[in-house]
C-alpha cells in the first residue's frame, strides 16, 4: 500500500485545484480535505514505521523512519488547523478591504504547495532533493509573507528572500561537501546520494570534508530554522504575514529546516565519532535562547513577541538534541510536538485581535481584550500558559525532561543557561499578555471593531489536543518518539 506518495500528492493536487475553484468555500474545502487526508495517512504511516522500522517507495527515493513519521503528523495537524481557521479570517479581511479575492485565492493555492514542500523535506531520502524541497518551501512561503502587498510586508518578504537565499546557498555547499566526502575514498562514483546510503558508509566518509559540510549546513539550514544570529528575518516575516501563515511558519516551517539539520547531525555523529556537531548545535541553541529573552522583555508588538518566543523554543529543541542524552533528545522531540499545538493558537488569537483592534501594538490594543473577545482571550491565555511551560501542559513536561536530562548527565552550565532563558521568557510573555488580556477598557473606547472575530473552533481543537496529549500519550506515539530519539542519539 502506497502511503508516502499520496501524502505528497494530496496537498499538491489541492493547491492546483484551488487555482480553478470558483468559490472561496470550495478552496477552503479542498485545502481542509487535503490535510485531513494527510493526517489520516500520517497515522497509518506511523503504524507502518513502528511495524517495519522504515517505509520506502520508488526504489528508496522516498523514505520514512520514526523521525519522518513524527514530522508528517506535526505538519498535517498544523496545516489542517490553519485551513480551518483561515476561512473566517479571510472573509473578514475581504469585508474590510484588507485582502482582495485574488489575494485569497493566492493563499489557498500557495498554502497546500507550502505543505507539500514540507512533506517532501521529511520524506525525501536523497540529500539533494531534501535541499531542493527546503528551497521550495521558502519560495512558496515568501509569497505568503508578502500577501497583503503593504510596504512593510514587502520589506519583510525581501529580507526573508535575501537571508533565506544566502542560507540555502550555504546549505547547498554543505550538501556538495557531503558528496565530496563520500567520493574522496571511492575509486568510482558513489551509487547513491541517499541519506540511508550515506549512513551505511559513514565510517568511510572523509572526516575533514564532513566537518566542513556540517559547518555550512548548520549556518545554512540554521538560517531557515531561525537560529541566532541568522534569525533577523524571523520577527519581520512572522509579524507581517497573515496570521494563518504565521502559524505555519512558527508551528512547523522552522522545525522542517531543523529536521534537515538534524539529518546532517546524525550523519556527522556517525562519521566523526566526536562531539563536533553536538558542540556546534549546543552553542547555536543556547545563543538563540539567550538572545530571544531581552527582545521578548522589551517587545511592543504582539506577533513580534510571539516570533521571538519561537526563536527561544527552536533554540531549546536544538540544545536538547545537542546535549545528546536519551532524556534530552526525547524531550526535544516531545517539545516539537507540544509547541506545534500551542503556538498556532497564539497566532490565530493575534489574528483575531488584529482584526478587532486594527493594531498589534500593545499600547494600542490596551487592556481588557477579554471583555471584547472572551473566547479568544481564554484560548490565548491557556496557550500562553502552555507556551511558558506551566503545568499541567505538556511543554512543562518536555522542558522538565530536557533540564533533568542535562543535570543527570553533568551538563550543569548548559542546563543553568537553559533555565535562565526559560525564566526570562516566562516573565516577559506573562507580563505582556496579562496587560492586554485582563483589566477593563476605558469608557467610550471605540477603537475596536464592533463585529466579533471568529476562528474559535480551530483554536479549540488544538487546545483540546494539547490538553489530552499533555495528560496522556498513547503507547504507539511514545514508541515513535523513542525510536526517533534513538535514531538521533545513535543508540541501537
Amino acid at each position: 500500500m502506497l502511503l508516502l506518495t499520496p501524502i505528497l500528492l494530496a496537498p499538491l493536487l489541492a493547491g492546483c485545484l484551488c487555482l480553478a475553484a470558483r468559490s472561496v468555500r470550495m478552496m477552503e474545502a479542498l485545502g481542509t480535505a487535503a490535510f485531513a487526508a494527510t493526517l489520516g495517512l500520517g497515522i497509518a504511516l506511523a503504524h507502518q514505521v513502528l511495524a517495519r522500522g522504515a517505509v520506502t517507495e520508488w526504489d528508496e527515493f522516498l523514505r520514512a523512519d520514526a523521525l519522518s513519521a513524527w514530522m508528517v503528523l506535526l505538519i498535517s495537524v498544523v496545516s489542517l488547523s490553519t485551513m480551518l481557521y483561515a476561512g473566517r479570517y479571510f472573509r473578514r479581511d475581504q469585508e474590510t478591504g484588507m485582502a482582495t479575492a485574488g489575494r485569497v485565492r493566492e493563499f489557498y493555492a500557495l498554502t497546500p504547495l507550502f505543505g507539500a514542500g514540507m512533506f517532501l523535506v521529511v520524506l525525501s531520502n536523497n540529500l539533494g532533493v531534501m535541499w531542493a524541497a527546503v528551497e521550495s518551501t521558502a519560495l512558496s512561503s515568501v509569497l505568503l509573507v508578502a500577501l497583503y502587498n503593504r510596504r512593510t510586508s514587502l520589506e519583510a518578504a525581501w529580507k526573508y528572500v535575501i537571508l533565506g537565499s544566502i542560507g540555502l546557498a550555504l546549505a547547498l555547499l554543505g550538501t556538495v561537501f557531503v558528496y565530496a566526502a563520500a567520493c574522496k575514498n571511492q575509486p568510482d562514483s558513489i551509487p547513491s546520494f541517499n541519506w540511508s546510503y550515506m549512513m551505511s558508509v559513514a565510517a568511510r566518509l572523509d572526516p575533514h570534508l564532513l566537518k566542513l559540510a556540517f559547518v555550512f549546513a548548520v549556518v545554512g539550514y540554521g538560517t531557515k530554522a531561525g537560529l541566532a544570529p541568522m534569525h533577523t528575518w524571523l520577527p519581520d516575516a512572522h509579524s507581517e504575514a497573515p496570521s494563518p501563515t504565521s502559524a505555519m511558519l512558527s508551528g512547523v516551517s522552522l522545525k522542517i529546516a531543523l529536521y534537515a539539520l538534524i539529518r546532517f547531525h546524525i550523519l556527522a555523529s556517525a562519521c566523526l565519532d566526536s562531539g563536533f556537531s553536538r558542540n556546534l548545535l549546543l552553542v547555536f541553541g543556547l545563543f538563540s535562547m539567550l538572545l530571544a529573552v531581552p527582545f521578548i522583555l522589551v517587545q511592543r508588538n504582539l506577533k513580534r513577541m510571539l516570533a521571538y518566543s519561537s526563536l527561544e523554543h527552536v533554540g531549546l529543541i536544538c540544545a536538547g538534541i545537542a546535549m545528546n542524552t536519551p532524556a534530552t533528545i526525547f524531550g526535544a522531540l516531545l517539545h516539537m510536538g507540544y509547541h506545534a499545538l500551542a503556538k498556532p493558537v497564539l497566532f490565530f488569537a493575534s489574528g483575531n485581535i488584529h482584526q478587532t483592534f486594527h493594531s498589534l501594538e500593545f499600547r494600542l490594543i490596551g487592556p481588557g481584550v477579554a471583555k471584547v473577545l472572551p473566547g479568544t482571550a481564554l484560548l490565548m491565555g491557556l496557550a500562553a500558559l502552555a507556551a511558558i511551560g506551566l503545568p499541567p501542559f505538556g511543554l512543562f513536561l518536555s522542558e522538565l525532561t530536557i533540564v533533568s536530562g542535562g543535570l543527570a548527565s553533568g551538563q550543569t552550565v548548559a542546563t543553568v543557561l537553559i533555565l535562565a532563558a526559560l525564566l526570562g521568557s516566562f516573565w516577559g510573555i506573562l507580563q505582556h499578555l496579562s496587560r492586554i488580556l485582563l483589566g477593563s477598557r476605558k469608557q467610550g473606547d471605540t477603537t475596536q471593531d464592533a463585529r466579533p472575530a471568529d476562528g474559535l473552533p480551530a483554536m479549540a481543537m488544538l487546545m483540546a489536543a494539547l490538553a489530552v496529549f499533555s495528560l496522556w500519550l498513547p503507547e504507539p506515539l511514545l514508541e515513535l518518539l523513542r525510536q526517533g530519539a534513538q535514531l538521533i542519539g545513535g543508540k541501537p
